[in-house]
């Protein structure tokens, strides 16, 4: 069973909890373990989300009213297809790396060890509960790290859920949730932890990381911030708005990576409008309503600060061009499409984490480009253009956490692309051979022969003879 906390605690940092030796104790062993050992860890995960696919599609209906295909598709699916590639390449993951001999040091063999880190802390979100705490998990447990996993205070039924599941999996002593609100996320970042990894956003992220450098605990942020979406005149808009439209009411609109804002030709604007409300269209019942189930908001500040955001945008000269209709009962806001959107409006300020996408003109590329380069390095960019040039140039001139080009949000299910940020975007990365890296340590092995020692040939006493052997070594290696 996991220990349940559902009030402040805030014990001195050198108090541990009763069950911090147990896990300690389990990361010694887990760090001895074989490859065949972790692969069969992997498996039984995976056999436990597969027995109980209905309980979780339950769960996470209950918690975020998300649709059963969405679970499917986003929980789900990444994470057996991550299970999948870690089974496949962990044995060669896990192989010592040789090093290419290097002169002075021909003589001697080098190489590198993969190490488990030791005990690992894993913070996850309400947005994808499941997700965002089994994708790190499943790399942290093929790493041969023992884990602790915070999951959030907003997704409770997913919370008590996964509770049950990784302890039938595994058990407590390799993997323990610990479940309770903020104050219990900011106890647990106060103890020792090898690692700890933090998905979520960006002013939480920053406490986080204070508390992570106190300790001198390396640690991993997965933030957020605004995903910009430039539309380029070489682009098919049917495609791209259809696209756009679906990143965007995605889980509601609340995905890190989701599609903040976009920036187009203000000559485009029109036929784009006209491209998303076709979209939105498509997306609605025969009634013209949209399904009871999609673009649900986690709580009523949520929603309501979504609902802010359009009507101060509207006073300030924006409009609404699609969407915008809001069910109080449900907290279901309507996806929202809003034009004449101006970059000092609060929705331009702030990630906005929801349904609602502002549309931005510019006059030529370089403005969108210089746009983008005037603010904080996004985690994802998006790029609508078949013009090769167009595509170099946001390649090149831009930095972002990720960059994908004629669609979204499908970067992140790359198995062998890393998934992270840039800046105030994100610290780290995971994902694959990735996330085994980051919560491993790659320690340097040097084995040397005892005879010959050609470093005794710069032993003290420092004779004329060796000063003068000294500065001859200097001249051949520089």
């Amino acid at each position: 069973m996991s220990t349940r906390l559902s009030h402040a605690v805030d014990p001195p940092h050198h108090v541990l909890p009763e069950w911090w030796e147990t896990l300690q104790t389990a990361g010694q062993r887990m760090a001895l373990e074989s490859y065949r050992e972790r692969w069969n860890r992997l498996a039984r995960l995976g056999q436990v989300l597969r027995d109980n696919e209905a309980a979780i599609c339950e769960a996470l209906q209950k918690d975020l009213g998300k649709p059963t295909v969405e679970t499917n598709l986003t929980e789900l699916l990444p994470v057996y297809l991550e299970i999948r590639h870690f089974k496949k390449n962990l044995r060669k993951w896990m192989k010592d790396r040789a090093v290419q001999p290097h002169f002075p040091y021909l003589l001697s063999k080098a190489r590198l060890a993969w190490q488990p880190k030791g005990c690992v802390l894993i913070i996850a979100p309400w947005n994808y509960p499941l997700n965002l705490a089994l994708m790190p998990l499943v790399a942290a447990l093929a790493a041969g790290n023992s884990v602790v996993i915070k999951p959030s205070e907003f997704a409770t039924a997913t919370a008590e859920l996964l509770t049950r599941l990784l302890d039938q999996a595994m058990g407590s002593e390799v993997v323990r949730v610990v479940t309770g609100d903020a104050s219990v996320g900011a106890w647990l970042c106060s103890l020792p932890f090898d690692h700890m990894l933090f998905t979520g956003s960006d002013r939480v992220g920053r406490k986080v990381a204070l508390a992570a450098a106190e300790q001198l605990i390396p640690c991993t942020l997965e933030l957020g911030g605004k995903s910009p979406v430039y539309v380029d005149e070489s682009a098919p808009l049917a495609s791209a708005a259809a696209k756009i439209y679906w990143g965007k009411w995605l889980n509601g609109g609340q995905t890190c990576i989701a599609p903040d804002y976009v920036l187009v030709n203000r000559s485009m604007i029109p036929p784009l409008v006209e491209a998303l409300q076709a979209a939105a269209t498509k997306a609605k019942r025969s009634d013209g309503s949209i399904p009871s189930s999609l673009c649900c908001q986690i709580h009523p500040e949520h929603a309501n600060r979504m609902r802010l955001l359009i009507h101060e945008a509207v006073e300030q000269g924006a409009r609404i061009e699609c969407g915008g209709n809001w069910d109080e009962g449900s907290l279901q806001l309507e996806p929202t499409i809003l034009s004449g959107v101006q970059p000092a409006m609060r929705l331009m300020q702030e990630e906005i984490f929801g349904p609602i996408l502002p549309l931005i003109g510019v006059n030529h590329l370089e403005e969108a480009l210089a746009f983008v380069n005037s603010r904080p390095r996004p985690l994802s960019l998006y790029v609508f253009a078949n013009n090769p040039e167009v595509q170099r140039r946001w390649t090149k001139e831009t930095c972002s956490g990720s960059l994908t080009f004629n669609d979204v949000i499908v970067q992140v299910s790359h198995p062998h692309l890393p998934f992270g940020g840039v800046g105030a975007s994100g610290w780290g990365s995971y994902h694959g051979q990735y996330g085994f890296q980051t919560f491993s340590h790659a320690k340097p092995v040097m084995i040397n022969p005892h005879r010959p020692n050609i470093a005794s040939l710069f032993y003290p006493p420092y004779t004329p003879l060796k000063t003068k052997m000294a500065r001859w070594f200097l001249r051949l290696m520089r």
